[in-house]
C-alpha cells in the first residue's frame, strides 16, 4: 500500500495517460501546462543524474585507494611465508567470508594449540542452529543441502535436452541415446512422483502393509487361543526357516544379517556372509536404559493393538509387546561389541553349511541361503561371523513363545516398509524414532527432501548421472587426480621414512600403496553411467508405476536379487558403494580401493578456483585419511591384493600395536554429556582406525600441499592475513568439522560410531600433528600420538 506523501511509483514515470491529467492538488491541467511541467521535470532528472554520476565515481575511487592501502598495510604485517599476491577473484572472497563467518568472534586470542575447535569453528555454532528435522548440522549437513537441492531441481525440471556441460550431455548424444537417455529420465521421476503425491498415499492408507503382515503372519500361523504361549517347537522350525526367507527377498532383515561379497581370504571370489542382527535399538545399552525401553514398549503396544494380524494378538498388544521387548533383550545380551565387529582377526570364519544348519537349527540358515542363491550356483560353505551369536539366538528362540516369535517378525516387516504408507496406526513409530534422536515428537521432513533420499536411494545411477551433469566436470576429476597422487607420494615417502617398521613389510606397504586404486567423480563401469544404455539395462526388469509402495516392494526386491546373484561371478571390482551425490568417502581393503564421490568434491572441501591450501587443508586430508586406512588396525590386515593374511613381520606388528595404544588412551579422554549429565566416554578401541586414520590423512596432505606449492606459492585470502597461510592448510580442515549436534545423537554414536565425534576429530588429530604445532608455535612440539 502507497502511503499519501508519495506517488505509488517512487521512478516518478507517468502514471496517468493524456486524456486524464490531474496535478498534485487534484486539478486538471492543460496540455500546454503540462508540456512546461514535464520539460521542467526533465531537466531536474538531469541534474539528478550527473550528480549520481560524480558521486559514484567517487565512491569507486576511495574504494580503490582503500584496497591499496589494505594491500600495503597487509604486507606490511604479513607473517613469513605468505605470498604478496591477494586473490580477490569472487570465489576467494566468497571462501574467505564463509571462514570469516565461522571463526570465533574471538579467534585472535583464542589459543589454537589448546582449542582449535573453538578458535575455527565458534563463529559456525553461534550462527546456526539444528533444523527440527535433524540430528546434527555441520558444514557436511550444508554440503549435503546443497547437493539436495541440486537434485530437487533435476527432478522437478523436464529433461535437459539443451544441456552440453560434458561429452555425455544430452545435446552430445546421438539421437538413438538420447532417446534412452530421456527413457531413463522420466522413470526417475515417475518414481519421484509416486512419493510425491500425498493425497494417494493418504487413501490408500496401511493397506499394502497389512497385506505383507498377512503373508507373514500365514507363513509363521499362531493358532488363535493358549497354543501362541507355547515355545516354539522343532516342528516350527521349517515354518521360521521360510517366513526369515519372506522376509530377506523384500529386503526386511531379522535375527541374522544376510548379504554376499568378496572373501576376505579371497577377493577376487563372492561368497555368502552372515553376521549377528536383530536389534530394533541402536546398541544393546539401549536396552539396560529404563525410560527409553517404556517408551519403546508404549509405541509398540500401539503399534501392535492397530497392525497385528488377529483379533486375539492386537487385544494382547501390551503383553506382546512387552514380550517382544524381552526378547530382543536377550538378543542385545549376546550381541558381540562393534569394535569386536570390525575386527577382520574375530569375525572371519568360514563354515559349512551342514555345520551352519547344526549351530543354529531352530532358524535354518542352511535352508535359508539354499533359497537364496542362484540356480546354477551350488551352495556349500559361507562366512559366519561369530558362529556362537547364531547358537545362542538358535537356543532362545526355543524358549520363546511361538506368538512373540510371530509379533517379532512382523514387526520387523513392519519397522521396515512403514515409511512408504500413511496412516495413524504408523504415526507412534515416526515419533518414537524421533524422541530417541533427540527432537520433538511430532517432527517431519519436508516431503521433497524425504522423496529426494527415497529416488536417490532406488534409482541411485540415473540420478548420479544428472547430478554430475549439473555439480561436477572433467577438470574437478583431474584435479582429484592430482591430488590423490601427491597423496600417494608422500605416503610412500613417509613409510619409507619409518624407523619402526621393518625393511621387508616397507617394500611390501610401498606396493600396496601404488597398488591403490582410486575412484573419483562417478562410476564408469558396472554401471558406467555416463553411458544411457549401460544405466537402462542395470535397471532392467524394474517396473515403476504410481504406486509408492509397490515401487518400494519392486526395488527392494530386485536389489536382493542383484545382489545374490553376484554368486559364482569374480568379483565386480567397477562397482561403487556410494552415489556419485554423496558427502562422504571410503577405503574398501578388500578390493584396496579409495573412492571419492563428486558429492565431497564440493566447496568448501574442495575448489578449483581458490588457493591449494583451501582443497589439500580439507579434501587431501580427507584422500590421505582414506589411503591411511590401508594401515590401520583393521586395512593393515589386507595385502596389496586385498587378501586377509599375515604380512607384516612380529616386530613390526609390536611396535604398531604400541604406537596404536596411544591413539586408544588419547580418544578415550574425550567425553560427551551423557543422560544423566555424566561424562559419556569415547570408545578408543571402536574409533581406533578413524583416529589413526585422521592424523595420518592430514600429515599426508600437508606434506604434499608443501611440495605443490614450493615452486607455485599460494594466493592469500582476503581479510585472512592474520594467519599464515599453513595455519590456514588447519583452519580449512578444521572448517569441515565444524558442527553440532542433539546430545541424544551424541549419546548414540559414542556406542555405535567408529567415528570420534568431531571436536575430538579437531582437537586430537591437530595434537597428533608436528606440523601443526610447528605452525602455530605451540610450546609443545612433539605429537601426543604418531604412527605415519
Amino acid at each position: 500500500m502507497a502511503n499519501g506523501s508519495q506517488p505509488p511509483n517512487d521512478e516518478r514515470t507517468p502514471l496517468l495517460d493524456s486524456n486524464n491529467h490531474v496535478d498534485e492538488n487534484g486539478r486538471e491541467g492543460t496540455p500546454e501546462e503540462d508540456f512546461v511541467h514535464l520539460n521542467d521535470q526533465v531537466k531536474t532528472w538531469r541534474r539528478r543524474r550527473w550528480i549520481s554520476l560524480i558521486v559514484s565515481a567517487f565512491l569507486i575511487l576511495a574504494f580503490i585507494v582503500i584496497l591499496i592501502l589494505s594491500g600495503v598495510l597487509s604486507r606490511a604485517r604479513r607473517k613469513p611465508g605468505m605470498s604478496s599476491s591477494l586473490c580477490l577473484t569472487p570465489a576467494c572472497i566468497h571462501a574467505a567470508s564463509e571462514i570469516l563467518y565461522n571463526l570465533s568472534p574471538n579467534y585472535q586470542t583464542v589459543d589454537p594449540c589448546t582449542n582449535f575447535d573453538t578458535l575455527v569453528c565458534a563463529g559456525f555454532n553461534d550462527r546456526h542452529d539444528i533444523p527440527q528435522d535433524k540430528t546434527s548440522y555441520s558444514t557436511g549437513t550444508i554440503m549435503a543441502e546443497n547437493g539436495q537441492t541440486t537434485l530437487r531441481h533435476i527432478l522437478e525440471s523436464p529433461y535437459p535436452t539443451a544441456s552440453e556441460h560434458s561429452s555425455f550431455s544430452p545435446r552430445q548424444l546421438v539421437k538413438l541415446a538420447a532417446s534412452t537417455d530421456e527413457e531413463n529420465f522420466l522413470m526417475m521421476q515417475e518414481t519421484y512422483n509416486s512419493c510425491m503425491n500425498e493425497t494417494v498415499l493418504q487413501k490408500v492408507g496401511v493397506a499394502p502393509l497389512v497385506s505383507l503382515i498377512d503373508q507373514v503372519a500365514a507363513s509363521f500361523p499362531v493358532a488363535e487361543g493358549g497354543s501362541g504361549d507355547e515355545p516354539v517347537q522343532e516342528s516350527d522350525y521349517t515354518a521360521l526357516s521360510d517366513t526369515i526367507l519372506l522376509l530377506e527377498k523384500i529386503g526386511v532383515g531379522s535375527l541374522v544379517g544376510l548379504s554376499v561379497g568378496a572373501d576376505d581370504k579371497n577377493p577376487d571370489v563372492v561368497i555368502v556372509q552372515a553376521y549377528p542382527a536383530g536389534l530394533t535399538l541402536p546398541s544393546p545399552e539401549y536396552y539396560q536404559d529404563n525410560d527409553t525401553i517404556a517408551t519403546y514398549q508404549a509405541m509398540l503396544g500401539e503399534v501392535f493393538g492397530a497392525l497385528l494380524p488377529s483379533n486375539s494378538s492386537k487385544a494382547s498388544a501390551k503383553q506382546l509387546a512387552q514380550s517382544v521387548i524381552d526378547f530382543e533383550k536377550k538378543v542385545a545380551e549376546i550381541t558381540p561389541p562393534p569394535e569386536d565387529q570390525s575386527d577382520v582377526t574375530k569375525y572371519y570364519n568360514i563354515a559349512k553349511l551342514a555345520d551352519v544348519a547344526k549351530i543354529g537349527p531352530a532358524i535354518g540358515l542352511d535352508s535359508i541361503v539354499k533359497s537364496l542363491v542362484p540356480q546354477n550356483y551350488t551352495a556349500d560353505g559361507m562366512l559366519l561371523a561369530f558362529p556362537e551369536f547364531l547358537g545362542n539366538v538358535s537356543e532362545i528362540i526355543s524358549k520363546t513363545p511361538k506368538s512373540t516369535v510371530q509379533s517379532y517378525l512382523v514387526w520387523q516387516v513392519i519397522n521396515t516398509y512403514s515409511s512408504y504408507v500413511e496412516g495413524p496406526e504408523i504415526e507412534p513409530i515416526a515419533r518414537f524414532s524421533n524422541v530417541l534422536s533427540g527432537k520433538d515428537p511430532d517432527t517431519k521432513t519436508e516431503r521433497w527432501k524425504t522423496c529426494v533420499s527415497y529416488v536417490d536411494s532406488n534409482l541411485s545411477w540415473i540420478l548420479s548421472r544428472f547430478y554430475i551433469e549439473a555439480a561436477f566436470s572433467d577438470e574437478a576429476k583431474k584435479y582429484g587426480d592430482q591430488i590423490i597422487m601427491d597423496i600417494k607420494h608422500q605416503f610412500v615417502s613417509k613409510l619409507n621414512g619409518l624407523s619402526w617398521m621393518d625393511d621387508v613389510v616397507k617394500k611390501l606397504a610401498v606396493n600396496k600403496v601404488n597398488k591403490i586404486d582410486q575412484k573419483i567423480g562417478y562410476p564408469t563401469t558396472s554401471p558406467n553411467i555416463t553411458d544411457p544404455d549401460a544405466l537402462h539395462a542395470y535397471y532392467n526388469g524394474l517396473t515403476i508405476s504410481d504406486s509408492f509402495f509397490n515401487n518400494t516392494l519392486a526395488s527392494n526386491t530386485r536389489e536382493v536379487n542383484r545382489t545374490w546373484s553376484a554368486l559364482g561371478k569374480p568379483v565386480d571390482h567397477g562397482e561403487w558403494g556410494m552415489q556419485a551425490d554423496i558427502v562422504n568417502a571410503y577405503y574398501n581393503p578388500v578390493g584396496n580401493e579409495i573412492v571419492f564421490p563428486a558429492g565431497i568434491m564440493q566447496f568448501p572441501v574442495f575448489e578449483l578456483e581458490l588457493p591449494s591450501y583451501v582443497s589439500y587443508g580439507a579434501f587431501a586430508s580427507v584422500a590421505g585419511h582414506e589411503l591411511s586406512h590401508a594401515f590401520d588396525n583393521s586395512g593393515r590386515h589386507y595385502d596389496e591384493n586385498g587378501n586377509f593374511t599375515d604380512w607384516w613381520t612380529n616386530n613390526t606388528v609390536k611396535e604398531f600395536d604400541t604406537r596404536a595404544n596411544c591413539f586408544v588412551d588419547q580418544y578415550s579422554n574425550f567425553t560427551v554429556e551423557g543422560n544423566n549429565g555424566e561424562p559419556l566416554h569415547v570408545n578408543g578401541k571402536l574409533t581406533l582406525g578413524e583416529n589413526i586414520a585422521d592424523a595420518g590423512g592430514v600429515s599426508a596432505a600437508y606434506a604434499a600441499w608443501k611440495s605443490r606449492t614450493e615452486s607455485t606459492p599460494d594466493q592469500s585470502l582476503p581479510g585472512l592475513d592474520f594467519f599464515s597461510h599453513d595455519q590456514l592448510f588447519f583452519v580449512f580442515y578444521a572448517n569441515w568439522w565444524c558442527g553440532k549436534m542433539r546430545k541424544e545423537q551424541a549419546i548414540q554414536y559414542i556406542y555405535t560410531d567408529p567415528h570420534s565425534p568431531a571436536a575430538a576429530r579437531v582437537l586430537g588429530t591437530t595434537a597428533n600433528s608436528r606440523a601443526f604445532r610447528d605452525s602455530f608455535n605451540c610450546p609443545v612440539k612433539e605429537p601426543t600420538c604418531e604412527l605415519w
